[in-house]
């Protein structure tokens, strides 16, 4: 398994509300249950063509907004250092304690487990690994050490997808789940291994969200005509789109999740806020 290392550009474009993303082509996040929440596809609307924007498109682009949709706040749920030490100890044997104003830190032998004190996301960068080890596989064994590490230490893993990136050294392994009908893409829990299987980090989040209301969202037509205007050596094939969620402006609010290919054998993702405020 012997892929270059690629770098990948993620930045915010100002006043279009997109987030655009090129990934390599062998690295197409894999949804491992089947499942997906993707929308209407086959349904009426403009299908098989090329936008002012450069896109050309290859699904039926709905036209009508979807009405109004929930938006969500984080639920801060103030943790105590009693709390912070149990979670430390699913990770590490506890040798040393320090805080901050916004942090419970623990190290040991095997790490360092930081808790934040609001929201409850926990955070473990391990030590060095010792020795290499038999090279992962397959991404597919690379979800299994990833939840089968988790899952030990007795910490919940409720999930639908999971999404798989390998840079040639190392694995970040995303597992995506719901609020309500949508795929939360605000906050995932991820693990980061070497290609050995070694875990090198874990971010876990044991948090709630609140409901703050709703909001109307435009439609997926709208959406695509934000998308970032194309240069003239540029070609992207659209070829999904769902509505999930994003944390962006400090609320979880949905947005329409582009994905496609590029012409320089590239994948290309694209977020852009769907919500009318």
């Amino acid at each position: 398994m012997n892929r270059k290392v690629i770098v990948v550009l993620c930045f915010a474009l100002a006043g279009t509300g997109a987030l655009i993303k090129f990934l390599p082509q062998s690295h197409m996040p894999k949804d491992y249950s089947g499942a997906r929440s993707s929308f209407n596809l086959s349904g009426a609307g403009i299908d098989g063509f090329t936008g002012e924007n450069g896109y050309r498109i290859s699904f039926p682009l709905e036209e009508t907004p979807r009405g109004t949709i929930n938006c969500y706040m984080l639920k801060y749920l103030p943790s105590a250092y009693e709390t912070a030490k149990k979670y430390a100890g699913m990770f590490i044997s506890v040798e040393t304690y320090n805080e901050n104003d916004s942090s419970y830190i623990f190290t040991g032998k095997q790490g360092t487990v930081t808790m934040d004190k609001e929201i409850n996301l926990i955070h473990f960068q391990a030590s060095s690994p010792d020795g290499k080890g038999q090279i992962l596989n397959s991404d597919e064994e690379a979800v299994k050490t990833a939840s089968d590490f988790i899952e030990k230490r007795l910490l919940a893993l409720v999930y639908e997808e999971a999404q798989v990136h390998y840079d040639g050294d190392t694995y970040r392994v995303k597992f995506i789940n719901r609020i309500t009908n949508l795929k939360n893409y605000a906050f995932s829990d991820q693990v980061t291994m070497d290609k050995y299987g070694h875990i090198l980090s874990i971010d876990y989040y044991n948090i709630q969200y609140s409901k703050v209301g709703e909001c109307p969202i435009k439609s997926m037509e709208d959406a695509f005509d934000e998308l970032p205007v194309l240069k003239a050596n540029e070609a992207v094939l659209l070829s999904s789109c769902q509505l999930v969620y994003i944390y962006e402006d400090s609320i979880i609010q949905p947005a329409y999740y582009f994905q496609g290919s590029a012409s320089d054998d590239n994948t290309f993702e694209c977020f852009v806020k769907a919500a009318v405020f």
